[in-house]
């Protein structure tokens, strides 16, 4: 079983990377992603490096890859680390999120709908950009449908709107290469709720047969459950802002959101306080030691002075 779950990763990473020369043979990103010809290219944050290639019991749909403000010139964010929100501030938050309820990085995947920098060096990713073919994907929307039927998610928390629409576009539409982003305004007409636990209205929104036939023959289940939350974004929360502020008052509401909607699926304890980071797995990727840690822990550092 553990065997045929891999696999699957390993066919969407294989697919994901087929226009990269030395990607196939390096799983892990140990090195920058290049064209067959040895070129470098703008590295695509999609390998063993967004977690383990197995199912979890939660899957994390962000929006785009961060340089930590160096708009692709910077070693830090995940364009520099080629580690999903590695070593930028959101990275950091996300961390204390994950922590908040008893898991880290080696227990679930890190995913975006566009796993590059995006064209404008930083940002969020448009329509145009989410169709361009990912290696031997039609599009990076098709990536992420992929994605989560190989993960398998008891809970798929989606970051933000963008990472929100484009998984409704991905479990719903069947042309993938051509699809549309439904609006946000229709996606809370159906029913979801940020900070809240949903179960996908199949009756309102109504799943793909391509994606329906794959997700029951792969873990024979039909439920989809999603919890929408703030991008953590520097921009929406902030370790370094008063306890008085939006900034730190948004993370209070986004952790406590995710701690109620996962004991509610779950229907286990979400732990008291948060525990150190791990040193195996990916907290061992010498990127992660030399320079997302680091950064982190600093971060992680003024969090825990304010309470979170």
């Amino acid at each position: 079983m553990r065997d045929s779950q891999e696999n699957r990763f390993r066919e969407i990473f294989r697919r994901a990377h087929a226009s990269h020369g030395a990607c196939r043979s390096d799983e892990w990103l140990m090195s920058p992603c290049t064209a067959p010809d040895g070129t470098p290219v703008t590295p695509l944050v999609w390998s063993r490096r967004n977690g383990p290639w197995r199912r979890v019991e939660t899957l994390w749909v962000g929006a785009a890859p961060g340089n930590a403000g160096g708009r692709g010139r910077g070693d830090q964010g995940a364009h520099g680390t080629r580690i999903p929100f590695g070593g930028d501030i959101a990275g950091a938050n996300l961390d204390a999120l994950l922590g908040s309820i008893g898991i880290d990085r080696n227990d679930t995947f890190l995913v975006a709908a566009l796993n590059r920098l995006p064209d404008a060096g930083g940002g969020e990713p448009g329509l145009r950009e989410l169709l361009q073919p990912v290696g031997a994907y039609a599009s990076s929307i098709e990536l992420l449908r992929d994605t989560v039927v190989a993960a398998g998610p008891g809970l798929i928390i989606t970051l933000g709107i963008v990472g929100l629409r484009t998984l409704a576009s991905a479990l719903t539409q069947e042309d993938l290469s051509n699809a549309t982003l439904p609006t946000l305004c229709r996606l809370e007409r159906v029913g979801f709720k940020r900070d809240a636990l949903n179960e996908w209205p199949v009756e309102a929104l109504p799943l793909s047969e391509t994606f329906q036939t794959r997700w029951q023959q792969a873990w024979g289940e039909d439920q989809v459950w999603v919890l929408p939350l703030m991008h953590p974004s520097g921009q929406n929360m902030s370790p370094y802002a008063r306890i008085q502020t939006a900034f730190h008052q948004r993370m209070v509401v986004t952790r406590d959101a995710l701690r109620k909607a996962y004991s509610e699926r779950f229907r286990r304890a979400v732990p008291a306080s948060r525990a150190p980071y791990a040193d195996h797995g990916i907290y061992a990727l010498p990127e992660w030691r030399l320079r997302v840690g680091p950064r982190h822990r600093e971060l992680d550092a003024l969090w825990r002075a304010k309470g979170i």
